[in-house]
């Protein structure tokens, strides 16, 4: 049997592989990059750990502990102190902490009177049943109103996405925010009767999932992994084409400024949307990825700032700031 070819070593290839690896199906890895872990990246320096992508991970599915388990993690898991789980969105010129319970809801100042009787409406606002796609946007001001758009869901896109809510297909995007409506026609009554049925499987909803990373980053995931599937993995291999055969695929990859053909059982797309677009595609049903190429990236710069307090002989005490472009958080490590 030939090896089921990934081509992509962020964190969706090489849980992939590392589970059909421990199947005892072979892989091969392909990853033009000289790294692994796509997006997840985490920098020391000068004392601080910073990560330049998504610096914790959700539980929110009993998989997701699995992997850790499976990958020997758990003695590495840092779980975050109780005390830092506040966010906060500016409103009035000033950060107001999310509410994270209904009272916290009703109680906050970050949403007036209006908003707030907009919600306790959302129950009987009637469902959308013509199947017809719909931006953020325009399911959030149908649903809840345009301040809960501008000061929540917003931000929340902003984070997630560095997107436009206009511009962002809410089945896309949020499937399970569709998926609530669409079952249950209600969001709020999604959230109390889907609760239930998460607890059967075992899942726990994204505002109540623990959130934990690892005690080098976030990074220790997917270079763990690397490690565990050894020789699979091929950096610096830049696949350019793919072309269904009699028994299976044959994959053309560049290494080294070298072009060789690999033949494979199995192919995985593991990559960017856009890069899709430009992968070479010979199969025996015609098929066109030029569409994947309008899927938009947009590019994002996210700044840390860390901060160093020591007491000198005498004076007070002295601060310096640390800038680190393109990362999201940091951690003081040490004394």
């Amino acid at each position: 049997m030939n090896s089921v070819a990934i081509i992509g070593a962020g964190i969706t290839g090489l849980t992939a592989g590392f589970y059909l690896q421990r199947r005892g199906i072979p892989v091969t890895i392909y990853e033009s990059s000289s790294r692994v872990g796509g997006v997840i990246q985490s920098l020391r320096r000068d004392g601080y750990l910073a990560e330049f992508g998504p610096n914790t991970i959700l539980e929110t599915s009993p998989k997701i502990g699995q992997l850790i388990q499976d990958a020997g993690l758990q003695s590495r898991r840092l779980d975050p102190d109780p005390k830092a789980e506040a966010r906060y969105v500016v409103r009035y010129h000033r950060p107001i902490a999310m509410p994270s319970s209904p009272l916290g809801f009703f109680t906050t100042k970050l949403f007036t009177a209006g908003a707030k009787l907009a919600v306790l409406r959302e129950p009987f606002v009637p469902a959308r049943r013509d199947g017809a796609e719909e931006s953020i946007a325009e399911f959030v001001l149908r649903r809840l109103g345009k301040e809960f758009l501008d000061h929540a869901i917003d931000a929340l896109v902003a984070g997630v996405y560095a997107g436009d809510p206009y511009r962002l297909s809410v089945q896309q995007a949020f499937p399970k925010l569709a998926q609530l409506e669409a079952r249950y026609g209600s969001l709020i009554k999604g959230q109390i009767l889907g609760g239930r049925e998460r607890k059967k499987r075992g899942e726990v909803a994204k505002d109540r999932a623990p959130k934990f990373s690892f005690n080098e980053g976030l990074q220790v995931l997917p270079e763990t992994l690397r490690e565990r599937l050894g020789a699979s993995v091929r950096l610096n291999s830049s696949v350019k084409r793919i072309s269904q055969t009699s028994n299976g695929w044959a994959v053309d990859v560049t290494e080294a400024d070298r072009e060789n053909r690999q033949e494979h059982s199995a192919v995985i797309y593991a990559g960017t949307a856009h890069r899709l677009a430009e992968l070479g595609l010979d199969a025996k049903a015609w098929l066109s990825l030029t569409r994947f190429s309008s899927v938009r990236y947009p590019p994002v710069a996210s700044v840390v700032l860390a901060c160093s307090f020591r007491r000198w002989k005498g004076s007070k005490s002295w601060a310096r700031s640390f800038p680190h472009r393109s990362s999201r958080t940091a951690r003081r490590l040490g004394t």
